[in-house]
């Protein structure tokens, strides 16, 4: 599961960069500029945690100014790179909606990717890979349980 660290930074960053349901972008834009920006915003999140590997790897050798580089444009990525990306695109629609499309993606990966990742990487012999996929399928099915969860109980409040 995510640790609370990591679902607080998340949070700061949603709320420190304004992404938000208006977005004076988002209602109009064309099918290819959507799919640009969320091609876009993986890239963005992908070179974030990238980089933050890079940083604590830099900094576990003892290179305390490389992984400073690193947390420094791993930032950008997220805090302003993406932010802006996906207030462009409206990504943030409000509680419900974006529950339920949570809970879409971590279903998605519980019941059926990370299965097969596990079952491929089973299938070849990479039995490390495969109980990290089947680990990782858990986790997945424990987060799509707390949104489900968490749904209901906004439902319930908004009676």
């Amino acid at each position: 599961m995510y640790n609370k660290k990591s679902l607080a930074l998340t949070a700061a960053v949603i709320a420190l960069t304004g992404i938000s349901s208006n977005s004076a972008f988002a209602k109009d834009l064309n099918p290819q500029t959507k799919a640009n920006l969320e091609a876009a915003m993986h890239g963005e999140a992908y070179a974030n945690l990238k980089y933050q590997t890079y940083a604590a790897k830099a900094r576990a050798d003892g290179n305390e100014e490389l992984a400073k580089l690193f947390e420094e444009s791993a930032n950008v990525e997220a805090n302003e790179h993406f932010a802006r990306e996906a207030d462009a695109l409206g990504l943030a629609k409000g509680s419900e909606k974006d529950l339920a499309d949570a809970m879409e993606g971590e279903h998605y990966e519980n019941i059926k990717m990370y299965k097969e990742f596990s079952e491929q990487a089973a299938k070849v012999g990479d039995t490390a890979a495969a109980k990290l996929f089947e680990q990782i399928r858990v986790d997945e099915g424990d987060h799509y349980e707390a949104y489900k969860a968490a749904l209901a109980k906004t439902k319930t409040s908004n009676k």
